[in-house]
């Protein structure tokens, strides 16, 4: 009797397994707002854009799936022994064409690479708003739902963005509460040229926000070029910048009187990290800066 109800038990198991498995075909939105349809579970996946494609895939448990990606020095070291495609801004047609792909994440179209693929019967999604723009953690969020119903981890996505959401979340619970610090976030290419500076239509911007800080330049939109001087008149009592820029800032001396500046509070941030699965993380580390602990 104990051995019949325990195969019942397994039977009823598996049928609630077969239950849960997403069913295909299934259709999504992509950057452009075009609904694009998947027949079947994509078992041949190219990433050929940003690693942010490459993030969400592994953390859907779907590398196994991935057969090449674009190059990239964001690329974590799971897909390091895998093919590449070209860079993320120019993917190679010919060279996606050969893997045989059933699905291309991410394909750009600055030279028709996308337009090239699906006029040869490829299926290719890019998520994010307009040209794949993705400025703010809700379209991350999004990202992740539309790749995940697109690869057949729809309920996985849903786990892993409730997770991230809930990380944000305990990091804001502490900082939102305190007097926010003047911060800015720079990209420096070099000393000499004065740096880009992230706006109010930037995901730089919010993480600054919900870190516990206050954009200096918030008055600004996308990412301008902004004067020295203008650094200086603002005066950012914290400054974020890419971790290999930050001797860029640090030992320029038009900018040894900006109070971050002169009191050693550059600090790196690997941007990459803000567009992927780890924006909660960097959202930590930011916090951290922002607020040490005494």
């Amino acid at each position: 009797m104990m051995k019949r109800l325990c195969v019942a038990l397994v039977i009823l198991f598996l049928v609630g397994l077969l239950g849960l498995a997403q069913q295909f075909p299934v259709t999504v939105v992509d950057d452009r707002g075009v609904e694009i349809t998947i027949e079947q579970e994509p078992e041949r996946i190219i990433v050929a854009g940003i690693s942010l494609y490459t993030d969400i895939l592994i953390d859907l448990g779907a590398l196994d799936r991935l057969v090449a990606v674009a190059s990239s020095p964001d690329n974590p070291p799971e897909v390091a022994g895998l093919p590449r495609v070209g860079e993320s801004f120019a993917p190679n047609v010919e060279v996606i064409l050969s893997m045989e792909p059933d699905l291309v994440l991410g394909a750009s179209d600055w030279a028709g690479e996308r337009t090239k693929l699906e006029e040869l019967g490829i299926t290719v999604l890019s998520v994010g708003r307009v040209g794949g723009y993705i400025p703010t953690i809700p379209d991350i969020f999004s990202s992740i739902s539309t790749i995940g119903t697109a690869v057949g981890a729809k309920e996985k996505a849903k786990l892993l963005i409730g997770q991230i959401a809930e990380e944000i979340i305990i990091i804001e619970s502490t900082t939102l509460t305190k007097p926010p610090v003047k911060a800015a976030f720079l990209y420096a290419t070099t000393r000499d040229i004065p740096p880009y500076a992230a706006g109010s239509s930037s995901i730089e911007n919010e993480l600054m926000i919900r870190a516990g800080g206050g954009n200096v330049f918030s008055d600004v939109q996308g990412f301008p070029q902004v004067s020295f001087e203008e650094i200086l008149s603002r005066d950012p009592d914290v400054i974020f910048t890419d971790p290999a820029q930050v001797v860029n800032i640090l030992e320029n001396p038009l900018l040894g009187q900006v109070s971050a500046v002169a009191s050693k509070k550059v600090y790196g941030i690997n941007a990459s990290n803000l567009l992927s699965t780890k924006v909660a993380r960097a959202l930590r580390i930011m916090s951290e800066f922002l607020h040490p602990q005494e």
